[in-house]
């Protein structure tokens, strides 16, 4: 007797979704990636302050929000890489508070991966599992119903477990394009937020820029020089589009 292929299940999925549709339905593969929910108190203790929108400082960047959601559909593009010049700018601040903010938006679809390989940091942030390694998933091992997690109906979170010291040589390996095209024609999402390493300290940001359609730069305010914005500024804008450039931490506010 033939076993009959549609009893056939997904172990990571199965019993958080429904089993994914023989003709591809974006809607319908979001609700079977599994469900995560993000840890409140660690939430607040790294001022992820559009979770809840608790704070007045949410303002600053649901204002970025909408900028850069308009920018993008005149454009036509979804992919936006988050970076700073050097460590401790918080990219990965910037990045994670800009996801929340964005979930707000019903109809918007985003996906967030966490693309700082040397030190992957989203996960703690939010206090949320990471269970398996980005470098995995980039190289095609892993489907992306295995890798990512939903921590909203419209926002997926690819995080990473496993750091990696050879970023700038995976980014640059073709597989890397195909699985981020992979993603983008199974989700069909309206954005995709890369959170890089800095700029100034290796070569994987530009490694990784050729799979993005614009740039995010986060300044830190006491970390950043003006020397080392103007070089982040000319170094990207000569591969890809500038979207803006945000400092961070001045004055307890985001300004652009």
């Amino acid at each position: 007797m033939i076993d009959d292929p549609s009893e056939e299940t997904h172990p990571d999925v199965e019993d958080t979704a429904p089993r994914l549709p023989a003709v591809h339905d974006p809607a319908v593969y979001w609700d079977s990636l599994p469900i995560v929910r993000p840890n409140t108190e660690t939430l607040e203790r790294n001022h992820i302050i559009t979770a809840t929108r608790s704070h007045p400082a949410h303002a600053a960047f649901d204002m970025l929000r909408t900028r850069l959601m308009q920018a993008l559909a005149d454009q036509g593009w979804t992919r936006v890489a988050i970076t700073g010049p050097t460590r401790g700018c918080g990219s990965s601040f910037v990045t994670t508070n800009l996801a929340f903010s964005v979930a707000r938006l019903e109809s918007a679809r985003s996906v967030v991966l966490d693309l700082n390989l040397r030190a992957p940091a989203l996960h703690g942030l939010m206090g949320l599992p990471a269970e398996h390694a980005m470098a995995d998933y980039l190289q095609g091992a892993l489907a992306p119903e295995e890798f990512l997690l939903r921590s909203h109906a419209n926002l997926a979170f690819g995080l990473n477990n496993t750091p990696a010291n050879n970023a700038a040589e995976l980014f640059q390996d073709t597989m890397t394009s195909d699985v981020l095209d992979e993603l983008q024609d199974l989700l069909c999402p309206h954005l995709m937020l890369f959170d890089l390493p800095p700029a100034l300290e290796h070569d994987d940001v530009l490694a990784f820029l050729p799979n993005v359609d614009g740039v995010l730069v986060v300044a830190g305010a006491g970390e950043s020089t003006a020397e080392d914005v103007t070089k982040v500024e000319q170094m990207l804008s000569e591969v890809k589009p500038l979207l803006g450039v945000m400092l961070n931490r001045a004055e307890g506010k985001l300004s652009f």
